[in-house]
């Protein structure tokens, strides 16, 4: 009986020491699901388990001292915690809440944890981030002069968030940058838009490969603004970059499409530069790369005063090349802008109702 208590001992010591391997494996912190888009999957939701690091803007998912994925901050979707300080009994509430898609409830509760004042960092953090997350997902399901309203006031509080979690290196930073820009730009404020992914790429410690991701952005916008201006110049030093493979292929599009625009002297198309931005689009392996291309292409149109051939590119993006969900995100905003210039205020309107389902997804 002793004989048989001391080998039950002695393999649950050794299923323990197991136990404290594989913990030690994975490095000091607790077990987090990182779910962000594969380039690799056509941008589809991944997923990959183990303990969270970032810096630079990148963030890495460690399992077993193995690096299972490093994506960056703008490709993740979100981490879920397994646990945080002083949500052991609300956490799963939270999470309820989310999962149902009720926008202002979710936000009321993260707002209400925000009032106890929690003292952890990283709670408080995650607090901070989803009740900004939630406050921009009510404030993009309005249209109309209700946006109009009520945005300021969620932009102001988006951009607090960021001015204080950059210093941080915080990868939430991207998408509540990218949401005030989106904000930004249905207001008409293109080049405010503009400024919000210019301070991005200026964030201390960023990798480079993140800084141009936040310049091409920022290109983006500058070219829909029509500023040429502005853009020329920022063009200039993004394309002195270093890029490679997909960022390479958009800073060219985006080079083609400024130049044609900063050079127009007629309403004509600008067929060499169409020509050289289509060749790109058909050769390249990245979805996100003909996705922005088409859509620069219907900005192209735009700047020339073509708003049929514009309507055409965008609406290549919503039907055909919609794997990037924030260049789906543009097309529909820019077609609601263009059959309010064909004179189609129906279609218009079906697109300004279209636009807050697209982003509520």
């Amino acid at each position: 009986m002793v004989a048989r208590r001391l080998s039950v001992l002695v393999l649950g010591l050794a299923c323990l020491g197991l136990a404290v391997q594989s913990t030690l494996g994975q490095g000091a912190g607790t077990t987090e699901t990182l779910r962000f888009r594969n380039p690799k999957k056509d941008y589809a939701e991944d997923r990959a388990n183990g303990v969270i690091t970032e810096a630079g803007g990148m963030v890495k998912v460690v399992a077993n001292n193995k690096t299972l994925a490093e994506v960056p901050a703008s490709r993740v979707i979100a981490v879920d915690y397994t646990a945080l300080p002083g949500l052991e009994k609300t956490l799963t509430d939270l999470r309820a809440a989310e999962n149902q898609g009720a926008a202002l409830k979710a936000r009321d509760l993260y707002t209400a944890e925000l009032k106890k004042n929690p003292a952890d960092p990283k709670t408080k953090r995650f607090l901070d981030y989803r009740e900004a997350y939630w406050s921009l997902k009510v404030v993009e399901s309005k249209t109309g002069d209700a946006l109009k309203a009520e945005a300021p006031a969620v932009i102001a509080k988006l951009k607090g968030f960021t001015q204080e979690y950059s210093k941080k290196n915080a990868w939430e930073v991207w998408p509540i940058s990218r949401g005030t820009a989106r904000l930004q730009a249905e207001l008409g404020n293109l080049g405010d838009a503009a400024s919000t992914y210019s301070f991005l790429a200026k964030i201390d410690k960023l990798a480079p490969n993140m800084q141009l991701e936040a310049r091409i952005s920022e290109m983006q916008m500058l070219l829909a603004s029509g500023n040429m201006l502005t853009a020329v110049p920022v063009m200039d030093e993004v394309a002195k970059m270093p890029a490679t493979g997909p960022h390479q292929e958009k800073v060219k599009i985006l080079s083609l499409a400024i130049k044609a625009i900063a050079e127009k002297k007629s309403k004509a198309k600008p067929e060499a530069a169409i020509k050289a931005i289509e060749a790109i689009i058909t050769k390249a392996a990245d979805p996100s790369v003909r996705s922005m291309g088409h859509n620069v292409l219907g900005e192209l149109y735009l700047q020339h005063d073509l708003p049929r051939d514009a309507m055409w590119e965008f609406l290549r993006v919503e039907v055909v090349e919609n794997s990037d969900k924030d260049e789906v995100i543009f097309a529909i905003w820019r077609l609601a802008g263009v059959f309010q210039k064909l004179g189609d205020e129906a279609r218009a309107n079906l697109y300004r109702e279209k636009l807050p389902q697209v982003k509520g997804t």
